[in-house]
């Protein structure tokens, strides 16, 4: 066998192995879209919302999320964000409850979100995919950004068709 044949080989190997150690973004399972299910979700300390669609996509940086809800009170909201759900910050636009987020994903199938209003942590989130990958919940726990009480939610998001 010749040097450059042995070298050849040895480099294939190597690339394989990388390959086969890569890891997929964990993100990954979120893609797509989703919709509430108001029958699998609970509100205690605040009126449960009416509806809501939610958009993951998959960028460079990471994952840009995409959120429309309508209240109990009917009054619509329109927020996002991105960045690369690593624990680092990042700017949230539109959204009342929190202007900044970090998102790290501790497994596969759990993404914890920490949620900043003004510089300070005012709740939580902790987003588990189903097995299924066909819904995901969402446990939160945050202040009202009018008066400043607690309340907690537990929305369950069902995958919209086709995505």
């Amino acid at each position: 066998m010749s040097h450059l044949f042995k070298r050849s080989v040895l480099l294939a190997a190597l690339a394989l192995c990388a390959v086969a150690g890569a890891k997929e973004p964990p993100h990954r399972g979120l893609l797509g879209t989703w919709e509430i299910d108001p029958s699998g979700s609970q509100y205690k300390g605040r009126a449960p919302l009416k509806s809501g669609t939610m958009r993951f996509e998959a960028t460079p940086d990471g994952v840009h999320v995409v959120c429309d809800v309508m209240t109990a009170s009917g009054i619509p909201f329109h927020f996002e964000y991105q960045g690369p759900e690593d624990g680092s910050v990042h700017p949230v636009n539109g959204n009342p409850y929190y202007d900044s987020e970090s998102t790290a994903w501790p497994d596969e199938k759990t993404a914890k979100r920490t949620e900043i209003r003004a510089g300070k942590v005012v709740g939580s989130s902790t987003l588990t995919l189903a097995a299924d990958g066909k819904s995901f919940t969402a446990v939160s726990q945050r202040s009202a950004p009018e008066d400043g009480h607690l309340y907690t939610s537990t929305i369950v998001w069902k995958r919209k068709a086709g995505s």
